[in-house]
């Protein structure tokens, strides 16, 4: 909880900051007008209707300090090749530094050790590789008892033994073990993805949680100034400044304020429980969350964001090993119509004769009915289907990237928008609003609009920057996510 009487700072810059500057003015405006009001002979009037209007005024300027951001404008800070964005900070309330804290760090690690979905893909690279190592392995000898002729001329007649061994040829087995390799190499990529999936689930829910855990500060600091303007309102009426109508209204909006603060931590409470949900760990108890939303945005263009997406991309490393898989499959198919050669070679004593003999077979199937034509077929079939899985993949990837860049411009061309233009504009509005009000010379109902206004616009710009930043979170994973949305469903495999 926030201590009495800490306002609102920036996460960056706190002592010289354009919003302390402002506020340190508005607050030197004040005592200007106590010493007006002084000078009027305001001093004569009676002091609790003096300490009231007092009262008033001081709220409407704590209310006008309070902002979701200083919008001064974009940042200039560069760093690395991607041109950092100028949304401004959000705010934060100042508050006791805690060991419960979590950083995104921290949750990226505890993913990657528990999340049920990379364990799932480990064990299928281990299946793979079980398939791999299987695939080169020979066919078993057959050692067996042999007995011929027996009760010739009343003899137990030839008895021995035999060693039958089947011959691979044509290099199967190794056209086999290059199948089973590549299928290693598929899965290790998917696993890749599946890894690139499970972080960027991370990432947007630590977002998330992080624009929430800011909402309910920001709302319940509002929340708290509409419940003094109401109390201070309540006042006004027993001292018959203000009408009884003024008061129904300030009840009206503390109540509101109310129920925006509650429905923001039902919001963070739900954000916390999806976090611990996308790291694997349904027991898990989040806390509160050490970070800054708009730290490190770039400005993309659309090239970049191709460039993000298409280079490197696991999922398609993974279609073209599938190709090349394919290829090498059919050609094994097709070595498949070669036939193996069945040797046997056996050693008996032949008892008529008392002689020792020895036999040798050798036996090559025909290929006059199964030619293999069937797993031809397939296999040829198998590898049309990959080369157009490569290029559906490049399609659909561009199409994603394209609605990706779409939302990441809105958001970005938004929060621009709300931290240069309308959230001065608010601030001033709202300032006009309550000076008028302190002189008499507007009417409550109107500085409870332009109130409600300013609420308005700063849960608005942090809505922006939610979307802005789990937008380049998207991108810079390369459309890689637990199919949060609809437009960037998991890559089929």
């Amino acid at each position: 909880m926030m201590p009495p009487g800490a306002g609102i700072v920036h996460l960056v810059g706190v002592g010289t900051s354009p919003a302390v500057q402002r506020s340190m003015g508005k607050l030197r405006c004040v005592w200007r007008h106590w010493v007006f009001f002084r000078l009027c002979g305001v001093g004569k009037c009676d002091n609790d209707e003096v300490r009231c209007s007092l009262l008033i005024f001081v709220l409407c300027v704590l209310i006008s300090v309070t902002e979701a951001g200083d919008p001064v404008g974009w940042r200039t800070r560069r760093s690395g090749r991607s041109p950092q964005s100028h949304v401004i900070p959000v705010v934060a309330v100042r508050a006791t530094a805690t060991p419960a804290m979590t950083t995104l760090a921290n949750f990226e690690s505890m993913a990657l050790g528990r999340h049920p979905s990379l364990r799932m893909a480990a064990a299928r690279i281990s299946e793979v590789r079980g398939d791999q190592r299987q695939a080169g392995l020979w066919p078993n000898p057959v050692v067996g008892y042999s007995g011929e002729e027996m009760g010739n001329r009343g003899t137990t007649g030839m008895q021995g033994g035999f060693v039958w061994q089947k011959i691979v040829t044509a290099r199967k087995l190794k056209l086999a073990t290059q199948v089973a390799a590549g299928r290693v190499s598929e899965q290790q990529f998917l696993a890749t993805v599946t890894r690139t999936r499970v972080l960027n689930g991370v990432r947007i829910r630590f977002y998330d949680t992080l624009v929430a855990q800011q909402r309910v500060e920001l709302t319940g600091k509002l929340s708290q100034l509409g419940e003094e303007l109401a109390r201070a309102t309540a006042r006004l009426v027993e001292a018959k400044q203000v009408s009884a109508n003024s008061q129904l209204l300030s009840e009206i909006a503390a109540e509101q304020g109310r129920v925006i603060l509650e429905n923001s931590r039902n919001e963070l409470i739900e954000a916390r429980r999806l976090l611990a949900f996308s790291i694997g760990d349904i027991n898990l108890q989040v806390g509160p969350l050490q970070g800054n939303v708009t730290a490190d945005l770039p400005d993309m263009t659309w090239e970049d964001c191709r460039k993000l997406v298409l280079e490197g991309h696991p999922a398609m490393a993974a279609a073209k090993i599938r190709l090349s898989t394919a290829e090498v499959e059919l050609g094994r198919q097709k070595r498949l119509v070669v036939p193996d050669l069945d040797v046997r070679v056996g050693v008996g004593h032949m008892d008529v004769t008392g002689s020792d003999v020895t036999s040798v077979r050798v036996g090559v199937p025909l290929p006059i009915f199964d030619r293999n034509q069937g797993g031809i077929a397939r296999s040829e079939a198998e590898l049309v289907r990959a080369r157009f899985g490569v290029e559906r993949l490049e399609v659909e990837l561009h199409q994603r990237a394209a609605v990706a860049f779409r939302e990441y411009s809105n958001a970005r061309q938004q929060a621009r928008r709300y931290s240069t233009q309308i959230l001065p504009r608010a601030s001033r509005s709202l300032d006009l609003v309550r000076r008028g009000y302190s002189q008499g010379q507007m009417p409550y109902l109107e500085l409870l609009v332009a109130q409600q206004k300013y609420v308005e616009v700063n849960l608005s710009y942090l809505s922006s920057i939610r979307k802005l930043r789990e937008s380049v979170t998207v991108i810079r994973s390369k459309l890689l996510t637990s199919g949060l949305h609809g437009h960037r469903n998991s890559v089929d495999r």
